[in-house]
């Protein structure tokens, strides 16, 4: 099967079992999904103030490479509650999957984690270490909202979307345990 095809049917699976959820328990997923994508729009925001937007488009996606599997089930989740519609990947780019000539396919409240909160030497050297404390606490934030998903569908999803999903067609498992 070829990534394309992997993440073509790892999309439809989670989109599935996501609309198999008690209404309640749909209700919270989103309402975290929301809260991440708060956190993520803040931690872009401030790595803005120094100019993030302009030397990552001069950089031209260097820290991009191996991101194949950056894209989690959450994030795929954080498409699927916010009703965006989900981009389509190139896995045949040497780069990333989802990265473009112009960027990144995705809209900074709505990337990995990974993603998020990479930043190079270039821009943490610009930083002013008040922006670096408040990283620090907004990267935490993230990664606690991630865990609450994990704990909330009974799975781990660190793993990114097509190792996640072939590892439940291997097992014959669901992605959510609930």
């Amino acid at each position: 099967m070829t990534d394309q095809e992997l993440w073509s049917e790892a999309v439809a699976a989670v989109s599935r079992e996501y609309e198999l959820l008690p209404g309640q328990l749909r209700q919270r997923v989103a309402e975290i999904c929301c809260e991440l994508s708060a956190v993520k729009g803040a931690y872009q925001g401030l790595a803005a103030t120094v100019d993030a937007d302009g030397i990552c488009a001069d950089c031209q996606g260097l820290c991009c490479g191996h991101g194949k599997h950056h894209f989690t089930v959450v994030d795929l989740l954080g498409y699927r509650t916010a009703g965006r519609e989900l981009f389509v990947p190139d896995f045949g780019n040497p780069i990333c999957p989802y990265h473009t000539g112009s960027g990144c396919l995705m809209e900074p409240a709505l990337r990995p984690l990974n993603c998020i909160i990479f930043l190079c030497d270039r821009l943490d050297a610009l930083l002013p270490e008040p922006a670096r404390r408040e990283l620090a606490s907004l990267e935490k934030e993230l990664r606690r909202l991630y865990c609450c998903l994990e704990l909330l569908l009974g799975s781990r999803f660190a793993n990114g979307l097509l190792i996640t999903h072939e590892r439940a067609l291997i097992s014959g498992e669901r992605l959510f345990n609930y």
